[in-house]
């Protein structure tokens, strides 16, 4: 087995002074990414992130008035499916409500399960079943979490937590996520998150799972704990840092300022988080999200939890995580072909950008 104080050299060696191409791999995934910078060295080279089909630049449209033909916007409640569930307003806010659940109007899954496969040869097929939720995160239709009020982000986790013990309740894989402006994949302008639900096992997030309990059969330590510790020490792509969670740029990011956030303490299940460590957090994603917004023109993002698949309260190999990747690059066809991405950024210069927002 190599001791990981051998690799050192690779984490002092990051600088952002010091652009290299190589292939490097993510100690969790075991992805392996190609960096290649100096092909762009400033957040703005990037581009594409001024104006979006859907009209949600960050602030671009202003004000707080509900906007016609905005089935989230207070006021238009009969344009919904139904309500799941909403958390009360602010005494002081535009709404009765601070957020809302909604049944996704338009499901790719079926509440059906019947858990009937069905086979033909070589080929397999089941029932989608699921359940597929809509979060409004605020009544707001022009307020991105870069703008929003802590609280609100904090509203916006605690109704995650909510949703994602009661579907967890159901037997069901819950995955949290948030899609930022169309070119992240998000239909409507109105800031809002999803979950989705199956009783599907993700493979990509059991292949993760898989190489984590690997790591520490082997070397008797959480691999994302282990990666905490390295990112604190070599310093050069932490962006933020409290007493309670760590935001940095991964060593082999996939993506130009890509960001991922992971408590201090270990735990594998998002769901076990008490209030003091979602109010914690939203302080943290916060900041990370203006940071990103003003450095980056507010570009288009995904945002999704990743937390253990069985809903474990104890697993010395899983710990749960926030993970941030702006839609900054495009996968052509070396990346689709071959599954290793490039990234035309360095991960210590992404996270200095983000620093000095």
């Amino acid at each position: 087995m190599q001791d990981p104080s051998s690799f050192a050299s690779f984490r002092t060696a990051d600088s952002s002074q010091a652009p290299s191409r190589e292939f490097r791999q993510n100690l969790i995934t075991r992805q392996w990414v190609a960096v290649a910078p100096g092909r762009t060295d400033r957040p703005h080279d990037f581009g594409g992130a001024d104006s979006d089909a859907d009209g949600d630049a960050d602030g671009a449209s202003g004000g707080s008035s509900p906007v016609d033909g905005c089935p989230f916007c207070p006021g238009h409640t009969a344009e919904l499916p139904s309500i799941i569930w909403e958390q009360n307003g602010m005494a002081d806010g535009p709404a009765s409500w601070q957020t809302r659940v909604v049944p996704n109007k338009f499901p790719a899954l079926t509440s059906a399960d019947d858990g009937r496969e069905q086979s033909a040869g070589l080929y397999r097929a089941r029932p989608a079943f699921g359940r597929q939720e809509v979060v409004i995160d605020t009544p707001l239709h022009h307020q991105p979490w870069s703008d929003m009020p802590v609280a609100q982000v904090e509203a916006v986790l605690r109704t995650y937590r909510r949703r994602y013990r009661a579907l967890r309740d159901e037997g069901l894989i819950p995955f949290v996520f948030r899609n930022h402006r169309s070119a992240a994949g998000a239909s409507l302008a109105h800031p809002h998150s999803q979950i989705i639900a199956t009783d599907l096992r993700p493979p990509q997030i059991e292949r993760e799972e898989r190489r984590a309990r690997a790591h520490t059969a082997e070397t008797g330590r959480c691999a994302y704990c282990q990666m905490l510790a390295d990112e604190q020490a070599a310093g050069v792509r932490v962006v933020r840092e409290t007493d309670a969670f760590l935001a940095f740029v991964p060593y082999a990011a996939t993506v130009p300022y890509e960001v991922w956030v992971l408590p201090r303490e270990h735990a594998p299940d998002v769901g076990t988080a008490d209030d003091a460590t979602l109010a914690a957090l939203a302080e943290t994603l916060q900041d990370v999200l203006a940071a990103l917004s003003a450095q980056c023109s507010a570009p288009p993002y995904n945002l999704y939890i990743r937390t253990a698949l069985d809903g474990v309260e104890t697993a010395p190999h899983l710990h749960w995580s926030v993970r941030i990747q702006p839609r900054l690059s495009v996968d052509a066809g070396f990346e689709l072909g071959t599954g290793v991405k490039i990234n035309p950024s360095l991960p210590a210069r992404d996270a200095e950008h983000l620093r000095a927002a």
